[in-house]
């Protein structure tokens, strides 16, 4: 497996963040505050692409992964 100080640093934030959630939302909240935080202190923004509030639909392949 490839290691390097960028890998190692993000399992690193991974587990501590991983620790600190009691909940997948909440890690996903920590991890969103995280990297915007990383982001600023180089200089740049974070930016999303506008997704549609849609249900996802069921395919094949999903379908199978229910059973």
């Amino acid at each position: 497996m490839i290691q390097s100080e960028i890998l190692k640093e993000k399992d690193r934030v991974q587990a501590k963040l991983s620790e600190e959630s009691a909940s997948i939302h909440e890690y996903l909240v920590r991890s969103h505050l995280a990297a915007k935080e990383i982001a600023e202190s180089y200089g740049f923004p974070l930016q999303y692409a506008e997704v549609p509030n849609i249900a996802l639909q069921r395919t094949p392949l999903r379908f199978a992964a229910e059973r």
